[in-house]
């Protein structure tokens, strides 16, 4: 297999078409209002005009960006998760685009007052190459806002040969926050389905520690926030 077809072969869209309606059970209660992970959001967004959600899925981030920014973008490479994303209604139009985040540039799509990444950079490739394209699009004053799934640092767990475990994991941290059995549930279904585990078999997330020296290395200033929930950390970084 030629690095091309390799690459075209490890595209996540089938996987996400595939999983986007247990993936948007499970967003609902991470999504929610209640959620420390809503709150945390909502207290970092910054004042301007043009936002863009990066790996927006069924869209729930970007009606909230909607409230708060008069154009939003929301770009996803899973059909299906578009297609619940346009049935959600919003203060403002929200212009949702079936493409690769990194297909993105300031030359054709402009600079944003804020970038947003949640649970998706991890899955769009090694972060040296990943950053300094999110970076890119963010415009003077602005700020990139990424959230995304960590691994613990100890190397026992970390790359874990049991995908079993950290999705029990994870059903149990989902359902101490939210107190919702059906969405802990949900979780475990989708983390267990065979399409997820295929695909994290070919996109692991970054242990804490490797996190935090990528984000660091690329985006200079960063503030970083370990285990914003456990197994989620977060990065804010605001341009010059």
């Amino acid at each position: 297999m030629s690095d091309e077809e390799s690459r075209v072969h490890n595209r996540p869209e089938p996987f996400f078409d595939d999983l986007a309606d247990l993936y948007e059970r499970f967003t609902r209660v991470r999504d929610a209002a209640t959620s420390p992970v809503r709150s945390w959001l909502v207290s970092r967004l910054p004042p301007g005009s043009r936002a863009v959600d990066i790996g927006c899925g069924s869209g729930n981030n970007c009606v909230l960006l909607a409230e708060r920014y008069d154009h939003v973008v929301g770009v996803d490479i899973s059909r299906r998760m578009l297609d619940i994303a346009a049935t959600k209604p919003s203060r403002v139009p929200v212009r949702y685009q079936h493409r690769s985040a990194l297909d993105l540039t300031p030359a054709v799509d402009g600079r944003f007052d804020l970038v947003l990444s949640v649970n998706a950079v991890f899955h769009l490739g090694p972060a040296p190459e990943v950053l300094p394209r999110l970076r890119d699009l963010v415009a003077p004053g602005g700020r990139l806002v990424v959230i995304d799934i960590t691994q613990p640092d100890d190397e026992e767990v970390a790359r874990p040969a049991q995908q079993s475990a950290y999705a029990f994991d994870t059903a149990r941290t989902l359902y101490e926050v939210s107190g919702d059995a059906d969405a802990a549930a949900d979780s475990l279904r989708m983390m267990l389905h065979p399409r997820w585990l295929e695909m994290s078999a070919a996109h692991m997330p970054l242990t804490y520690a490797e996190f935090a020296h990528a984000y660091r290395a690329h985006l200079p200033g960063v503030t970083l926030t370990k285990d914003l929930i456990p197994t989620m950390s977060a990065a804010v970084w605001d341009a010059p």
